[in-house]
């Protein structure tokens, strides 16, 4: 077996059982922040819904940094002592022989160093590709939770390459997709965007809403989602006034909460 599989199949050990799920980090961070029975009301959030998400996406990412470091600082130094028991025997012995304690501890930190460098930069480049992988479902999960304190009406549907919202809910959007809003989240628009949107255009839906907290947004993304798959794209609100104050195909997520939700309640509340 390669370095590669070993060390893939040593965090994989060292995070089973250890590290919470994206579920549980993300309920972990709006209990810390205080939500639930006794937090803000729905009123609120809906008013605050770009700050308040913009708060749970950080302090999202503080809470499972914190996991990690539980997880990781444990059951690394286990796994690697048990993987590569000669590179720790030599530095014991490094210490053991040498006059100088001091010096002799310097001595042997290069090299254990030395010998787990190899397995130390996949470890890192593992924790590294783990937290993106966990990013997409992470911001899903934020977007769909702060909707629900904001008593908004949805139901969630899980596809392969992404998560959407259909508010109301998809009897609605079966019956006139015209009355229903489907909510799209997407972290970033770096990678897939296009496959993404092309399976939201598929739907037919007037009322398609990319979400996403990605900051490096161009013209070009706007005109391709915007302009070819004909969808809106939703943005943090200092994105939108300084980038594009002038494209209403670009939402931010005050408008979204403030306008365009509660406008189709009215219209659902009226019918």
């Amino acid at each position: 077996m390669g370095i590669n599989q070993n060390v893939s199949k040593m965090m994989t050990l060292v995070r089973r059982g250890s590290l919470p799920t994206s579920e549980e980090v993300v309920r972990t961070a709006f209990e810390e922040l205080g939500y639930g029975e006794n937090g803000p009301d729905p009123k609120t959030i809906r008013m605050e819904f770009n700050d308040r998400l913009a708060q749970v996406f950080k302090y999202t990412l503080e809470v499972l940094e914190r996991f990690e470091e539980q997880t990781y600082l444990e059951g690394v130094p286990n796994e690697l002592i048990k993987m590569k028991p000669d590179a720790f025997e030599k530095a014991a012995k490094i210490i053991k022989d040498s006059i100088d304690e001091a010096a002799g501890i310097r001595e042997a930190f290069k090299s254990l160093f030395t010998d787990l460098y190899p397995l130390l930069r996949r470890v890192f480049l593992s924790i590294s590709n783990s937290r993106k992988s966990r990013g997409g479902r992470d911001f899903e999960l934020q977007f769909g939770a702060l909707l629900e304190q904001a008593g908004v009406t949805y139901q969630k549907i899980d596809r392969q390459t992404r998560t959407d919202f259909m508010v109301p809910c998809d009897d609605v959007f079966n019956k006139n997709p015209n009355d229903a809003l489907v909510l799209s989240a997407k972290r970033t628009l770096r990678e897939r965007w296009r496959e993404v949107a092309e399976e939201l255009f598929d739907l037919r839906s007037p009322n398609v809403y990319l979400i996403t907290a990605d900051e490096n947004i161009t013209t070009g993304h706007v005109e391709g989602i915007c302009g070819r798959y004909r969808m809106h794209l939703v943005v943090w609100d200092h994105i939108k006034n300084t980038k594009f104050p002038e494209d209403s195909r670009v939402i931010s997520y005050s408008q979204l909460s403030q306008d365009v939700i509660e406008s189709f309640e009215r219209r659902w509340n009226n019918q």
